[in-house]
């Protein structure tokens, strides 16, 4: 049963690489639509035995179980903060993807597939997904988004319903000297215009704040001033694609 959201945007679903991703590039989306999805797609626990890694020790964690279990609870209370909802996908991070243990890496369609199932089920009004900056994990997300989309978008029929796709900017990255602008570039030589989406809404910049607190474990590991970026205003795309407008009316 779905939750009736409210907000400029109607029911939103926030698709999030990492148990961090969708508050840290969307929080104030959030806190001003109530009851949304956020559906984290790299939120599963490796096999028993995996090594800890370098990001997780640097976390503070032991083991790669102590570690996804610490970050779907901050999750949790994060979203609670921002009166959103989690939704967990079982695709594994690409730091336990080395090989060791039965550890194997996702591929986009499977994403794909998995992504166009929950928005089926969960019927929302738009979807946002990253524009997937720098890290591997956000490139994946975002290619796998895009092909959900696509597929979704032939197969819908004149006058069905379907939900408005929009690109955020992934918070930490999108600083990064010419990331956005690449990205953005080479969306448009694949057919996928995008263009600036404005912000209608008015956010709770403390709410915000008071969420991405909550992820305590990865602030540690960012050190000072490693999330400044958090706290600066949010960006949205929207797209076009053979004619197909998912923007603004």
């Amino acid at each position: 049963m779905r939750s009736e959201g409210t907000g400029p945007l109607g029911r939103v679903m926030v698709i999030s690489p990492h148990l961090d991703d969708a508050v840290f590039s969307c929080g104030e989306l959030l806190s001003a639509h109530p009851h949304a999805t956020v559906a984290t797609i790299f939120a599963g626990t490796p096999p028993a035995g995996h090594t800890t890694t370098d990001w997780d020790r640097a976390c503070g964690f032991r083991s790669a179980c102590e570690a996804m279990v610490a970050r779907r609870n901050e999750d949790a209370s994060a979203l609670l903060t921002l009166g959103a909802r989690p939704v967990w996908l079982n695709f594994l991070d690409s730091q336990y993807c080395d090989g060791s243990a039965g550890a194997t890496a996702p591929q986009a369609d499977d994403i794909a597939e998995s992504i166009a199932l929950l928005v089926t089920r969960e019927q929302p009004d738009a979807v946002l997904f990253p524009l997937g900056l720098f890290h591997s994990d956000h490139d994946l997300a975002h290619r796998a988004c895009l092909a959900a989309w696509q597929a979704r978008s032939s197969q819908v029929l004149p006058g069905q319903p379907s939900p408005r796709w929009l690109a955020y900017e992934d918070a930490l990255y999108r600083r990064m000297d010419g990331l956005r602008e690449q990205r953005l570039a080479g969306m448009n030589e694949s057919g996928v215009r995008a263009s600036v989406y404005p912000v209608t809404w008015q956010g709770d910049r403390a709410a915000k704040a008071a969420a991405v607190a909550c992820y305590a474990s990865q602030l540690k590991a960012f050190g000072p001033g490693g999330y400044d970026d958090t706290a600066d205003p949010e960006g949205y795309w929207s797209l076009d694609r053979a004619g197909l407008l998912h923007a603004a009316a």
